[in-house]
């Protein structure tokens, strides 16, 4: 057999041979979720804020009241759910208004139940002016923890009137709907990120409220997508349980500067003003006054039924490649656009409730970082 033969018998036992055993190519490596780890510690610590979030037992006061010639609408009382609830709020508040009555229209207050009640209030024709103390970036909104939250702290089952789950649904309802506005806006103000709720292997010892603060998230749950348990191989938290959803979060910064930019390209004015009681306020010039002060009506209005509820948020960089949030053992952690916030929410809603101190508490800072830190063991600062 000359060597032509040989190579060409090889070349056959070779390609026979591929054919019955052919080679297969290495499995991809399993996504190991959430993906980039968080970056929590003290060291990282960029500020801290504190909020007081204005709750009301009987759900957010929405509600029309006549001062002579002037119309008064009130708007404000909405616990945690600011935010969440603010522009179904804002159209039953204008709705009240009857804009049609006056031209021109006072807003008291900046925060976010304020711009969005001057933004659909502008929208009618209206001459709109906000007055306010605070400018947005400074208003207690500002703090916010930046979570659909529809139903935090919006009242208490004993306070509220009778069909207040059936108002508090269309408010819910209407306010997403127009959040998903924002999806994918330039700076993205409001966005869905994927959220962990972790179950440690020995998770603390679980309170009940003393006070029976209503609960509605479920009767929109079928607005949201839908989550799922985990397997102890799809994620690396050192835990005994994880559950997976996609969460809606505002990215209060650029949420803040939108609502700010589109109110005022369509008109409307912003004054730094500071009023003393109702009477200043009553002394303006406009015919319709819209008060969405939040936690200030009790003062500027004598809101005795206000609430405090004290919230502090713990802020360390922001970290673009690590976009998600999670909850473990009563600590909050959202990585927004503005900033990664780490915030102890307590074994139940009574925490932080009629607290109104506003000064930082670094100890809370500490046990809130160690909490979460440890998830992250190996990350470097």
């Amino acid at each position: 057999m000359n060597r032509r033969h040989v190579l060409l018998s090889a070349s056959g036992l070779m390609a026979g041979a591929c054919v019955q055993s052919p080679v297969q190519p290495p499995s991809p490596p399993r996504p190991q979720l959430p993906g980039a780890p968080l970056k929590i510690s003290e060291g990282r610590l960029v500020r801290i804020t504190v909020c007081t979030r204005p709750f009301r037992p009987a759900g957010p006061r929405i509600e029309r009241e006549l001062f002579g010639e002037k119309i008064v609408v009130h708007n404000y009382g909405h616990g945690g759910s600011g935010w969440s609830l603010s522009w179904g709020c804002a159209e039953d508040a204008v709705a009240l208004a009857q804009p049609g009555e006056a031209t021109s229209a006072a807003v008291i207050g900046a925060g976010v139940i304020g711009l969005t009640t001057a933004l659909r209030l502008v929208q009618t024709g209206a001459r709109v002016t906000i007055y306010a103390k605070d400018l947005p970036r400074e208003t207690r909104s500002a703090r916010a923890t930046g979570v659909w939250s529809p139903s935090s702290r919006i009242g208490l089952r004993s306070a509220v009137s009778e069909g207040f789950g059936d108002t508090w649904e269309r408010w819910a309802r209407s306010s997403y709907q127009t959040h998903q506005h924002y999806i994918g806006s330039l700076g993205a103000p409001v966005e869905y990120v994927p959220f962990y709720s972790l179950r440690s292997h020995t998770p603390p010892p679980g309170a009940a409220a003393q006070r029976d603060f209503l609960h509605l998230s479920r009767r929109v749950r079928d607005m949201m997508p839908r989550g799922r348990s985990l397997p102890d191989e799809a994620h690396t938290f050192p835990v005994a349980s994880a559950w997976r959803s996609l969460d809606m979060a505002f990215n209060i910064a650029s949420y803040t500067d939108r609502l700010v930019r589109d109110f005022l390209a369509m008109g409307g004015r912003m004054v730094r003003r500071s009023f003393a009681n109702r009477t200043e306020i009553l002394g303006l010039s406009e015919g319709l006054i819209m008060n969405c002060t939040g936690y200030g009506a009790k003062a500027l209005w004598g809101a005795e039924d206000l609430a405090p509820v004290r919230g502090q948020i713990n802020w360390m960089p922001p970290q673009p490649e690590a976009r998600y949030g999670l909850y473990h053992e009563d600590v909050y952690v959202l990585s927004r656009g503005d900033g990664v916030i780490v915030q102890y929410t307590g074994p139940n809603d009574d925490y932080g409730y009629g607290i109104e101190d506003e000064t930082p508490d670094r100890e809370e800072m500490r046990r809130a970082v160690a909490t979460v830190g440890a998830l992250f063991t190996d990350t470097l600062t």
